[in-house]
C-alpha cells in the first residue's frame, strides 16, 4: 500500500513525504486523532518508506521488497510495535524496546518504533520512554499514537513533531470498505460509513462483529410503543453478552438512535437522520416520545457506559438498563438510575 493508495490525510502525508525528500524526518512523532482513523496505517507506511529496499522510488516505499513484507507482517527485526498489554503499556515493554535499540541495526537502515494508545502508559513507563526520545540512538524514529495527546505528559508531547491526523469522509469510508471487504447491495456499507464517525476502524469493526444487526435486534425491543415480555429483554440481554468493548460501542449506536429521534422531532427531516435504515421507526418514536423523556434515556445510556467501565458485572447492567428502557404499559419507560444500583462483578 504506497502512499497514494492510503485514503485521506493528503496533507499529512504530504507534510512527511516532504520530510523524507529533505532527509530532515524527526527523531519521534505524536500522532493524534480518533481510534480508527488510520494513525497505524500511516506509521507503518513511514516506517516502510525509512526501510524500503526497491530503488527508484523518491520518498514511497513498493509494499513488494522483503523489508516492505516483513513490516506488514510484524517481522521486521528493525521495527518495534508496542501495544497496551491488558489495560496498560507497562514499563517492562518500554525496558525491552530500549534494550532492543541498543544492538546494531540488522538492515542498516532505520530502526522505527512505533507506540499505540499511548495514552495508557503509566508515569513511570511514560518516564521511561522520555529517556529514549530525548536522546535517541543514531537512525531512529520513534512514532507515539494516540487519540488522547493532552493524557499524554507533556514532556513527552513537546519533544515529538505532532501531526493531527482529521476523521474520513464517508465516502471515503465507504470506498474502503468495498475495496477491503467486497461489494456490497445492502446498503450496509454506506450506512456504517455514515454512522462510523469518520473512523474507518470502527465501521470494519462493525461488519465484521454484525455490531448493526445487533443494534437492530436491540432497538426491536426497545423503541416500539408496546412493551415487550421479560423474558425477551433477559434473553436480549444474555444474547449481547459481556465483552465490556463491544457493550460500549453497542450503547454509542443506541446513543446515536436518541439523537435521531430527538433530531427528527424537533425537525420534522429525515435528512440528518445516522439510522438512515430505520428512519421510519425513528419519525414514528420521535411523535410519540416526548423530549424530557429522550434526555433521561440519553442519560440512563451514559450511565451505564461509564459502569461499565468500572468494576460490574456487563449482563446485569444491560438486563437493568434494558428494563428501565423498555416501553412500559401506557407508553413510557420506568426510568431507573443506572447509578444507583448495585452491579457488582462476578
Amino acid at each position: 500500500m504506497p502512499f497514494g493508495s492510503i485514503k485521506g490525510h493528503a496533507q499529512q502525508i504530504n507534510a512527511l513525504r516532504s520530510a523524507l525528500k529533505r532527509e530532515t524526518v524527526a527523531h519521534a512523532y505524536l500522532f493524534t486523532g480518533i481510534p480508527g482513523i488510520g494513525k497505524m496505517t500511516v506509521a507503518r507506511a513511514l516506517a516502510k518508506a525509512l526501510n524500503c529496499s526497491s530503488g527508484g522510488l523518491e520518498a514511497d516505499f513498493c509494499d513488494d521488497c522483503a523489508s516492505c513484507v516483513m513490516i506488514s507482517g510484524g517481522t521486521h527485526p528493525d521495527v518495534q510495535v508496542i501495544q497496551p498489554d491488558g489495560d496498560f503499556i507497562k514499563i517492562t515493554q518500554i525496558r525491552a524496546m530500549q534494550e532492543r535499540l541498543l544492538f546494531t541495526r540488522f538492515y542498516e537502515r532505520y530502526r522505527v518504533v512505533l507506540i499505540d494508545r499511548a495514552e495508557t502508559m503509566n508515569l513511570q513507563s511514560a518516564n521511561c520512554l522520555l529517556k529514549t526520545i530525548e536522546e535517541p540512538p543514531g537512525n531512529t524514529v520513534i512514532i507515539v499514537m494516540t487519540p488522547l495527546p493532552y493524557q499524554i505528559p507533556a514532556t513527552i508531547r513537546s519533544r515529538c513533531q505532532r501531526v493531527s491526523f482529521q476523521p474520513l469522509s464517508s465516502g471515503q469510508i465507504e470506498e474502503s470498505l468495498r475495496e477491503l471487504l467486497g461489494p456490497d447491495s445492502s446498503g450496509a456499507y454506506r450506512l456504517a460509513a455514515g454512522m462510523a464517525g469518520g473512523s474507518l476502524g470502527r465501521a470494519l469493526r462493525w461488519q465484521e462483529t454484525g455490531m448493526l444487526a445487533r443494534r437492530q435486534q436491540l432497538l426491536a425491543l426497545l423503541s416500539g410503543p408496546n412493551p415487550p415480555r421479560l423474558n425477551a429483554l433477559l434473553d436480549c440481554a444474555d444474547e449481547l453478552g459481556d465483552d465490556r468493548g463491544e457493550l460500549l460501542e453497542l450503547l454509542d449506536l443506541l446513543r446515536m438512535w436518541i439523537r435521531d429521534v430527538i433530531i427528527a422531532g424537533e425537525t420534522g427531516a429525515e435528512a440528518d437522520l445516522l439510522n438512515i435504515d430505520l428512519a421510519g421507526e425513528v419519525m414514528a418514536a420521535a411523535r410519540r416520545l416526548s423530549l424530557p423523556h429522550l434526555f433521561r434515556q440519553e442519560m440512563l445510556v451514559a450511565e451505564t457506559q461509564a459502569a461499565l467501565k468500572g468494576p460490574v458485572n456487563p449482563r446485569l447492567a444491560m438486563e437493568r438498563l434494558m428494563l428501565a428502557l423498555a416501553p412500559a404499559p401506557g407508553g413510557s419507560a420506568v426510568a431507573t438510575p443506572v447509578n444507583n444500583m448495585t452491579m457488582s462483578a462476578n
